[in-house]
């Protein structure tokens, strides 16, 4: 389509361009600087050239130079939950990663995207971006192009033991606000996610997306982010907590739901898994190899299993009736914003 009229995918950076300035205070401004228009509905998806050959999908509102998080609490130190863990519990869980790719492939939602080619680019699927949605430690951080979707992770608080959320009455909030242009444009970064549009629908309704930090950085210190408190009282909450139905718009039900969550909530990964994880190199070497590394899970009550993690067959009739009827109207919201090398470019 975009190479029958002499254009092609933008880059993230030529995407960052088009980007309105910080100043410009509307996140859904139908015109940029440069005077280019946009769909006012939010529900388009844009491919952006990630890397070459590859592609992915960004949320609207297209031309918003801002994302959002949303925290109850500031922390000093503000890193991917990953960094969190110790040693071995980290290797646990990039392992425990890799395994549930081994159960997504199967998902018929995935299976179309890694087939779809779109300018001669294919998906850029990244796995750790979906664990992170699903309650997986990884290196990345939540934000949102909603600036709602983030107030409600301020004001509201998953109770583990009521399984739902809670509205704050009282305590101070903190929100980040993090210029996406400068985050884009920044040569220390691995990248920046536009996750929002999966075949899963959590990410999706979030307008979700990553941020990749490195072991030793503070979100709080980054010169692309900027953080507030907020006074949290029972009326603002409560106007979040309502606008998203106590969360559970953010949190549509899928069957796969109950694939993930069991994987999660095991105490024990695959060996299959295992084994990809140290030839991937996402696992240190271990002197002792293999055997090394069960040892060490074995030490923390972590276990290692010979086995293999499918979908239920009546989880997997499921999904396969719940794509088909997603499909069309999925890939019939794809919007090319496509670009052209300017003439006399080198």
């Amino acid at each position: 389509m975009l190479t029958e009229v002499g254009k092609r995918l933008p880059t993230l950076v030529e995407y960052a361009a088009l980007l309105l300035p910080m100043e410009h205070s509307n996140d859904r401004s139908c015109v940029n600087h440069v005077g280019a228009f946009t769909e006012p509905e939010h529900d388009r998806i844009v491919p952006v050239e990630t890397s070459p050959g590859r592609f992915r999908f960004t949320s609207g509102p297209e031309f918003s130079p801002r994302i959002y998080r949303g925290q109850t609490q500031f922390h000093d130190v503000c890193k991917p939950s990953l960094y969190r863990r110790e040693a071995v519990e980290a290797m646990f869980w990039v392992t425990k990663t890799i395994e549930l790719g081994e159960v997504l492939w199967q998902h018929p939602g995935v299976s179309d995207l890694l087939q779809l080619i779109l300018e001669d680019h294919k998906f850029d699927f990244n796995l750790e971006a979906i664990a992170q949605h699903y309650g997986y430690p990884t290196v990345f951080l939540d934000f949102s192009r909603s600036k709602d979707v983030a107030m409600f992770f301020a004001t509201c608080v998953w109770d583990k033991e009521a399984r739902r959320y809670s509205p704050l009455s009282s305590g101070r909030a903190v929100l980040y606000t993090a210029d996406l242009r400068a985050l884009i444009f920044d040569p220390n970064r691995k990248g920046v996610l536009p996750l929002g549009f999966e075949p899963l629908p959590r990410p999706e309704v979030q307008l979700a997306m990553s941020v990749w930090l490195d072991l030793h950085e503070n979100l709080n210190d980054m010169p692309w982010a900027r953080w507030e408190e907020i006074e949290l009282t029972t009326k603002l909450s409560g106007q979040y907590f309502e606008m998203f139905e106590e969360g559970k718009t953010l949190f549509p039900v899928d069957s796969f739901d109950s694939c993930i969550d069991a994987l999660r909530q095991e105490r024990f990964v695959s060996s299959s898994a295992l084994k990809l994880a140290l030839q991937m190199g996402a696992l240190p070497r271990h002197p002792h190899g293999i055997d090394g590394v069960m040892r060490e899970f074995e030490a923390k009550n972590y276990d290692v299993r010979h086995c293999t993690h499918g979908i239920p067959a009546h989880v997997s009739n499921k999904l396969d009736a719940d794509w088909s009827r997603r499909r069309r109207e999925y890939f019939g919201r794809i919007a090319f914003r496509g670009v052209a090398e300017h003439f006399g470019g080198s």
